[in-house]
């Protein structure tokens, strides 16, 4: 804008000049005055025009070329042809632990002996095959213990008693314990006897005997012994009768 202004202040004189020769005045003394348009040197550019001068700003358009990230997880496979991730068999399960069937221990089965839902049965092979062994006789079963297995036969001293027969006939008292025969509890047998249960390991039995000047029915001498069993061994405590 500049450059056009002082082109049309020469264009001007250029022109004064030669409207001055023309007229043949050749007077040095006549003045000319040109009047020559304000030039401004503001750099203010009117409002809408364009500055050439200014940097244009050109908005960055979206870069497609960057490669794209990785599919989300889950996602549906993109295009013909594509597949998905392979379906994941589930996790074996180890079967539920089974618990053994109980058993029976040997002690909660019926001794040898046993027989008729008693412990010890006077009845049974046991019990004969031990007055089998036995002097003197011939013997003959009176009574034994009647102990229910259903309350236990470990570590129960069982007994029975047996006797020749007769008129206050002399008797034995037979030991047993978890099917075994243990013995006599003396050595020679004696009348008058009565034995009762104390505990399941311990039996008691009341000896009388006669003094002297007394009746075989009425015997003033008494005594009582307990015998307690201890494993296979039965212990002796008390009185007995005289032989």
């Amino acid at each position: 804008m500049r450059t056009r202004s002082l082109f049309c202040v020469a264009a001007a004189v250029a022109v004064a000049f030669g409207v001055a020769g023309c007229n043949g005045d050749s007077s040095t003394g006549a003045t000319v005055t040109v009047t020559a348009p304000a030039v401004s040197d503001s750099a203010v550019v009117p409002s809408g025009a364009a500055n050439p001068s200014a940097p244009v700003s050109v908005p960055a358009r979206p870069d497609n070329s960057a490669a794209p990230g990785p599919a989300s997880q889950g996602s549906a496979p993109q295009g013909p042809g594509a597949e998905g991730p392979a379906p994941q068999a589930p996790a074996p399960q180890s079967p539920a632990p089974q618990s053994p069937a109980p058993q029976t221990s040997a002690a909660a089965q019926p001794p040898n002996g046993s027989g008729h839902g008693l412990c010890f049965d006077v009845n049974s092979e046991l019990a004969n095959s031990a007055v089998q062994r036995l002097s003197g006789g011939p013997w003959q079963v009176d009574e034994g213990s009647t102990d229910p297995i259903s309350a236990g036969c470990d570590g129960l001293l069982s007994w029975m008693t047996v006797e020749t027969g007769g008129i206050h006939a002399p008797m034995h008292i037979l030991f047993f314990t978890g099917g075994t025969y243990l013995g006599t509890a003396t050595s020679q047998p004696h009348a008058y006897t009565q034995v009762s249960r104390q505990s399941a390991n311990v039996v008691q039995a009341q000896y009388h005997w006669p003094l002297d000047g007394d009746a075989l029915c009425c015997p003033q001498g008494s005594g009582t012994v307990t015998f307690t069993l201890t494993g296979t061994t039965v212990q002796a405590n008390g009185q007995f009768p005289p032989n």
